[in-house]
This record gives C-alpha cells, sequence and structure tokens, in this order.
C-alpha cells in the first residue's frame, strides 16, 4: 500500500528472484493487486518467427525470474494475461548498492520493475486511463522510492 499512496501506481508486488513467484501484492482489498498483476500459468496462442501461430504455456513467474535476471524473455513480459514490450533494461545503484531495472509498457499502461542486490523484485504498475499523475516517470519515482526503503530495512 506505501507504494501506491502518491497515486502515481495503480498496483504493486513483492517477488523472490529465486522463482520469480510474488508474495505480496496491493491494493490489498478484494485482492485487487493481485488481479492486476498476476495469473496463474495459462495457454495462450503466440506468433512464430515464421509468421505462424502456436499454442504456448505463459509461466509469468518464470518470466519476472528471467526479468529479473537482467534478460529478455523469450515470450515476452507476460503480466495478468496481458503481454509488455520491454522497453527498458538498466544498472543503477540505491546508497551505493547495485539494482536492476526494467520497464515495460502497452497502450496507456506500464510496469517498472526494480531487483535488490538481496533476491527482492519489485513491481509498481501504472494505468494512464486512471489517472493523469499515473506515468512512467511517476510510477519509477515511487518504484524507486520504496525500493530505497525496503532495501534499508534488508529487502
Amino acid at each position: 500500500e506505501w507504494l501506491l499512496a502518491e497515486g502515481h501506481c495503480v498496483a504493486g508486488a513483492l517477488a523472490s528472484v529465486t522463482d520469480g513467484a510474488m508474495y505480496a501484492a496491493a491494493p490489498v482489498a478484494a485482492d485487487e493487486g493481485w488481479g492486476l498483476l498476476f495469473k496463474e500459468s495459462y495457454k495462450a496462442m503466440l506468433a512464430q518467427e515464421d509468421g505462424t501461430e502456436k499454442e504456448e504455456t505463459i509461466d509469468e513467474s518464470a518470466i519476472l525470474k528471467i526479468v529479473a535476471a537482467g534478460n529478455r524473455p523469450p515470450q515476452g513480459l507476460w503480466i495478468a494475461g496481458e503481454k509488455y514490450t520491454l522497453t527498458r533494461q538498466e544498472e543503477d545503484e540505491i546508497d551505493g548498492a547495485p539494482v536492476k531495472i526494467a520497464v515495460a509498457g502497452r497502450p496507456k499502461k506500464g510496469v517498472v520493475i526494480y531487483i535488490t542486490g538481496v533476491g527482492t523484485i519489485i513491481v509498481g504498475m501504472f494505468d494512464e486511463t486512471k489517472s493523469a499523475t499515473q506515468t512512467v516517470g511517476n510510477c519509477r519515482k515511487s518504484v524507486h522510492a520504496f525500493t530505497e526503503y525496503m532495501m534499508g530495512i534488508g529487502y
């Protein structure tokens, strides 16, 4: 909920780099955060390089683990059943400690993902249709500040 307080993110989650599995999501009320950020493994028709489509299993936790390692998932980044385009993957520091950052988007929505050196994945989602303050820049500021806080308490 702390991540959402300024209104720059519509949802947020914490996950482990070990398996990419989310273990906390907000907003907490009615499990809204889970609905916005996660979907159990499912099948989807994906375009292949030869122009055909093939049914593939989408495991969002495994995909998030690939992103957390600094790699581009072959199936793309999927969040709650929606495909996002990874637009940026970079490394930075917070108070001298390394963090990895990934930014991904789709029309009017996006996610900012920070990965701490001790193995915590922090995901913030913005939705421009919900509020004019929900932009990639504002979401990134909120996720950065939350990551700084979490790293300060050992995450």
